[in-house]
C-alpha cells in the first residue's frame, strides 16, 4: 500500500508538471509569436513613412530578386513567402541613379548585386545610360560582390571600381543554346506528340520531332546568340577598357591562365583587369567609408536604399505646373486572356492600364514597354486592337522593347507608329504553331481499345484517346493558316512593306535587336528614355513629365511583403542544386500554366530567353 501511494503520488507530480509546463508553453509560445509580428508590423508601417535623405550617403542599388518592367500581382501566401527575393522594377533603379545624379547629397553610388537574378543584356543598356550619367557629376561608382555569376559582372562591368572577396569568383563563360530533344522518349511512352506549325523556323517544336538540333535551326540560333554574345563583350570591355575581342581570348585562354595563377580564380581575374581589389568584408567596409566620406555612429558606411531614397525624394517635391504626359504601359511575361498573374500578362490588365492612361489629363502619347516572348492568339489580339483604337484617337504609339518581344510580343507592337529596340533583344519570331499529346499509342500498348459511337466525324476529329484523324489534322493546319496569314499580314500593314517581304523574314525565325533594324522590324536601337522622347517629338511636346502606369499592387500585398522581407531577412548568397532545379521547373510549370488561350493556337516563342 505504501509502494502504491508512493508510486502514484510520483506520477501525480510528474504530470502536475507536464501540465504546468504545457500551460505555460500554450500561453507563451503564442504571445511571443504575437508580439513578434507586431513588432514586424510596426516595423513594416514605419519603413513606409520615408526618412529623410541624410546629408551625405551613397545610393546602394542592392536588388533582391528578378528585374521586371512590371509587378505582378500576388495572392496573399504568395507575397508574404517572398522572403525579400521577388520583382523589382527596373524603370525604380533607373530613376533613383538619375535623381541622384543630380544630387548633393548622394556622394557615391554603390551596386551590391548578391541577391540579383540576371540582369539581361536589355536592362544593363538601359541601366548603363544611368550609370554612365552618374559618373559624369564625378561621383564613384563602386560594384561589391563575393562572387559575380556572368549576368552580375555585366553590370558591375560598369562601376568605376569593381571589388571582389578573395576567395570568390567571376563567372565568365559564354552563352550556350542547349535542348532536351525528347522524340524517343515519347516513342518509348507510346505518347504522341501532335505537332502543327506555320514556317519553317518555327523550330521550338522540333524538341519533339528530333534527336538533334537540325542544321537550319543550328545556323539561326548561331546568328541571333552570336549578335547577343557580341553586345555582352562590348558592354564589358569598353568599360574596362579592354580591347575588342579580349574576352573572347581570356575564355579560349581560361584552363591555362588558371594554373599560371596557381588555381585562384579571384587572383586571376584581379590580374586580367577583371576587377580591381581583393578585399575582405573588414577591408571593403573601410574603402567604402572612404569614398562614401560618411559614418555612422557605429562607424558603418551611410547608405540610403533605391526605394527609401525615390520615397523622400518623392515627399520633398512640391505641386509642379501641370506638363503635358507621356504614359509608360509596361507589358511583362507571357501574354494569357484575363487578368495578369506572376510572369504573365493578361490582356484584360493591360487594356485597363491603357484605358487609366487615357484618362490622364494632357496625355501626349503613349509608350508600351514590351518584355514578352508572346502567348496566346486571343489575348495578343485584344491588346493589338486597343493599340488601334488609342491610334484613330489620334495619340502617339511608341514601342519600346525590352529583353524579349517575338512572336505576340511583335505581334501587338507591330501596329505602333515607332518601334524602338536593344541591340540585345531578341525579337521577330513570327510564326504560329500548336502542339498537343495524345495517348492512342499508350491506350494500344496497354491493351485499351476505344470504340463506340458518334453523331458526327468531327466528333472524334481529334481525341484524347483516339489521336487526330485526317478530318482534325485538315481543321487545324487551315485554322494556323489562317492566323499565320493574317499575323504577317498585319506586320505588313505596319511596317509598310508588302505581305511577301515579311513572309521572307518571318516564318518564325528569331532576330537580334541589331539585325531587327537592319530588316525593317525595328525603326530604331535604344532604350526606353530614348522611346520616349520618339514619341514627345511625335507628339510635338518639349516639356513633358513619364508617368509609368504599372499593374496596381494592393496595399495588403505591399504590407505581406514587407512582413516576408522581415521574417526571412537573413540572405544566403548563391543558390543551391535544388533551388536550380526548382528554377528549372517553374519555368516549365509557368509555361504550361500561360497555355489558356480559348482557341488553343498561341504565338509564342519558346526558344526566347534559354541563353
Amino acid at each position: 500500500m505504501v509502494v502504491w501511494r508512493f508510486i502514484s503520488g510520483f506520477f501525480r507530480g510528474i504530470w502536475r508538471v507536464i501540465s504546468g509546463f504545457n500551460k505555460v508553453v500554450m500561453t507563451l509560445v503564442p504571445l511571443a509569436l504575437t508580439l513578434y509580428l507586431v513588432v514586424i508590423v510596426a516595423v513594416a508601417f514605419q519603413q513606409v513613412a520615408p526618412d529623410p535623405v541624410p546629408e551625405r550617403a551613397a545610393l546602394l542599388v542592392n536588388p533582391a530578386g528578378v528585374l521586371v518592367e512590371d509587378r505582378s500581382p500576388l495572392e496573399p501566401l504568395e507575397a508574404l513567402m517572398q522572403d525579400g527575393v521577388g520583382e523589382v522594377l527596373v524603370f525604380r533603379i533607373s530613376k533613383a541613379i538619375r535623381k541622384a545624379a543630380e544630387d548633393d547629397r548622394i556622394s557615391a553610388l554603390v551596386l551590391d548585386l548578391q541577391a540579383l537574378s540576371g540582369p539581361s543584356i536589355s536592362h544593363v543598356q538601359e541601366l548603363k545610360t544611368d550609370i554612365e550619367a552618374f559618373k559624369s557629376s564625378g561621383k564613384p561608382v563602386i560594384a561589391v560582390g563575393d562572387y559575380y555569376s556572368q549576368g552580375h559582372y555585366l553590370l558591375a562591368s560598369q562601376a568605376d571600381h569593381i571589388l571582389l572577396h578573395p576567395e570568390g569568383a567571376v563567372e565568365m563563360t559564354g552563352f550556350a543554346v542547349y535542348r532536351n530533344y525528347v522524340r524517343q522518349l515519347l516513342e518509348n511512352v507510346y505518347l504522341t506528340m501532335n505537332i502543327f506549325r506555320v514556317g519553317e523556323n518555327k523550330s521550338a517544336v522540333e524538341t519533339f520531332m528530333r534527336d538533334d538540333m537540325s542544321e537550319s535551326e543550328r545556323q539561326v540560333v548561331s546568328q541571333w546568340l552570336g549578335d547577343l554574345w557580341g553586345a555582352y563583350t562590348g558592354l564589358v570591355e569598353q568599360p574596362r577598357q579592354f580591347e575588342a575581342g579580349f574576352v573572347d581570348q581570356f575564355i579560349d585562354e581560361f584552363p591555362d591562365r588558371l594554373d599560371i595563377a596557381g588555381g585562384d580564380p579571384a587572383r586571376l581575374m584581379q590580374e586580367a583587369g577583371f576587377v580591381d581589389e581583393l578585399l575582405n568584408h573588414g577591408e571593403r567596409d573601410l574603402r567604402l567609408a572612404d569614398w562614401v566620406g560618411a559614418t555612422d555612429d557605429g562607424g558603418d558606411w551611410v547608405s540610403v536604399s533605391v526605394e527609401d531614397y525615390l520615397a523622400a525624394r518623392e515627399a520633398e517635391l512640391e505641386t509642379e505646373i501641370s506638363k503635358p504626359n507621356i504614359a509608360v504601359i509596361p507589358v511583362e511575361g507571357e501574354l494569357v486572356p484575363g487578368e495578369s498573374g506572376q510572369g504573365m500578362a493578361g490582356s484584360d490588365t493591360v487594356v485597363e492600364q491603357i484605358d487609366r492612361a487615357l484618362e490622364t489629363p494632357d496625355l501626349a502619347a503613349l509608350v508600351l514597354r514590351i518584355n514578352s516572348p508572346g502567348g496566346s492568339v486571343f489575348a495578343s489580339e485584344v491588346i493589338r486592337q486597343k493599340v488601334l483604337e488609342v491610334k484613330a484617337m489620334d495619340v502617339p504609339v511608341v514601342v519600346s522593347m525590352g529583353g524579349v518581344a517575338a512572336s505576340g510580343g511583335y505581334y501587338i507592337a507591330a501596329d505602333a507608329d515607332e518601334i524602338w529596340a536593344q541591340t540585345g533583344t531578341i525579337t521577330g519570331s513570327i510564326g504560329v504553331f500548336v502542339a498537343f499529346p495524345t495517348v492512342e499509342k499508350l491506350y494500344g500498348w496497354a491493351g485499351i481499345t476505344p470504340d463506340g459511337v458518334s453523331t458526327s466525324t468531327l466528333a472524334m476529329a481529334a481525341r484524347m484517346d483516339t489521336g487526330v484523324n485526317e478530318d482534325g489534322r485538315r481543321i487545324i493546319n487551315s485554322i494556323i493558316a489562317n492566323v499565320y496569314d493574317d499575323f504577317v499580314g498585319l506586320v505588313a500593314s505596319g511596317r509598310g512593306k508588302t505581305w511577301d517581304e515579311i513572309n521572307q523574314i518571318a516564318g518564325g525565325r528569331v532576330w537580334s535587336g541589331e539585325d531587327a533594324l537592319a530588316i525593317g522590324l525595328v525603326d530604331a536601337l535604344g532604350g526606353l528614355r530614348p522611346a520616349v522622347d520618339a514619341a514627345a517629338v511625335r507628339a510635338g511636346v518639349e516639356d513633358f513629365d513619364t508617368l509609368y502606369f504599372g499593374t496596381p499592387i494592393s496595399p495588403e500585398q505591399r504590407l505581406l511583403e514587407q512582413l516576408g522581407r522581415e521574417l526571412g531577412q537573413v540572405y544566403v548568397p548563391g543558390r543551391s542544386i535544388v533551388a536550380r532545379l526548382s528554377e528549372q521547373l517553374s519555368t516549365h510549370l509557368r509555361l504550361a500554366d500561360s497555355l489558356q488561350d480559348p482557341g488553343n493556337v498561341y504565338v509564342r516563342c519558346l526558344e526566347c530567353g534559354v541563353y
